[in-house]
């Protein structure tokens, strides 16, 4: 039994038994008492689940384990199932098709332990292959390490729009019942996450590339059903109208929204007609994009490529006249 946890580490798996034992390695060799691995099988149909319980049996950690099963539900059903099993005072997660690279948890813990800040952001690096991560430029999600103020820092984070729930680690007394939408498939981190930067008030940043994000054909953000699409239209229009995250500062809310706009037109691209944006959503976003052409934190490139894709595709509604 494990005593003292700082740091749970939810890994939800589905069919990864490809990658899952690198994972569980690049785990292995960092683990500390004050660590937990919670690993959530969704009702995985390959050798997954017997992948992880041959490396727990032979673990010389395997107290920092701990393994749960369920049918399959999805990923966001899976993290919250981990989160409610987790017991340390910080929470993060890891892909199964990822690799936390060395010194993640040295150095997390040790924020931790010095700081006790709400969230910690870390540094990553994309690979393909992992002969790729010595050479690969780390990515950041702030210029400058160390201490901040969230409300300080908030906008330039939701400008980057990077939401992967990976990037950082809350505390979890700042948001007990922090969870991801069930149901959801695509960008439930987009859903999720602002969640905890609206919760926490202070903020440590490890300008440390800690964590390798793995890209390849099967990930989900190569692969969008229109059921996906549409319940991402549903968040917006619900962020829009204030019905969802209705404390979010408008600052904060109008970033996330242009940002949503703009992947809604990535996913029309090449499309011969739409096949996700009602009439009321075009409308919706072209009255967001005369509103905040002007305003700074968002590309001007990314406002021309919307108001051209708007002038094209809503052909009933009056032009843009800026």
């Amino acid at each position: 039994m494990q005593s003292q946890v700082l740091l749970s580490l939810v890994v939800p798996f589905y069919n990864a038994a490809d990658y899952l034992d690198q994972l569980l390695m690049s785990v292995e060799t960092q683990l500390t008492a004050q660590v937990q691995l919670v690993l959530v099988c969704d009702g995985a149909t390959d050798s997954s689940l017997a992948v992880a319980q041959r490396h727990i049996a032979r673990s010389v950690w395997p107290e920092c384990y701990m393994l749960l099963s369920q049918l399959n539900s999805g990923v966001s059903v899976a993290r919250n199932l981990g989160i409610a099993h987790s017991t340390g005072r910080y929470v993060g997660f890891v892909d199964a098709d990822d690799l936390l690279l060395p010194g993640y948890i040295t150095q997390v813990l040790r924020v931790i332990s010095g700081h006790q800040p709400d969230l910690i952001e870390i540094g990553f690096k994309r690979f393909n292959d992992i002969s790729q991560l010595p050479t690969v430029k780390p990515r950041y999600l702030q210029h400058k390490a160390g201490y901040h103020q969230v409300k300080h820092v908030a906008p330039a984070v939701f400008q980057s729009n990077r939401w992967f729930p990976w990037l950082r680690i809350y505390r979890k007394a700042i948001a007990p019942d922090f969870r991801f939408e069930p149901g959801i498939g695509f960008c439930e981190d987009v859903m999720a996450i602002p969640t905890l930067y609206q919760r926490a008030n202070t903020l440590h940043h490890l300008r440390l590339p800690l964590y390798g994000y793995r890209e390849h054909a099967a990930s989900a953000s190569f692969n969008v059903s229109l059921t996906q699409q549409q319940q991402l239209q549903q968040f917006y229009t619900g962020l829009c109208r204030a019905q969802l995250y209705p404390d979010l500062p408008q600052q904060w809310r109008k970033i996330l929204l242009l940002n949503l706009a703009y992947l809604f037109y990535s996913l029309q691209c090449g499309q011969q007609q739409d096949t996700g944006l009602t009439s009321q959503l075009r409308q919706d976003i072209k009255t967001l994009l005369l509103q905040q052409f002007f305003t700074p934190r968002f590309s001007l490139r990314k406002k021309l490529q919307l108001a051209g894709y708007l002038l094209r595709r809503n052909s009933q509604s009056a032009p843009l006249s800026y």
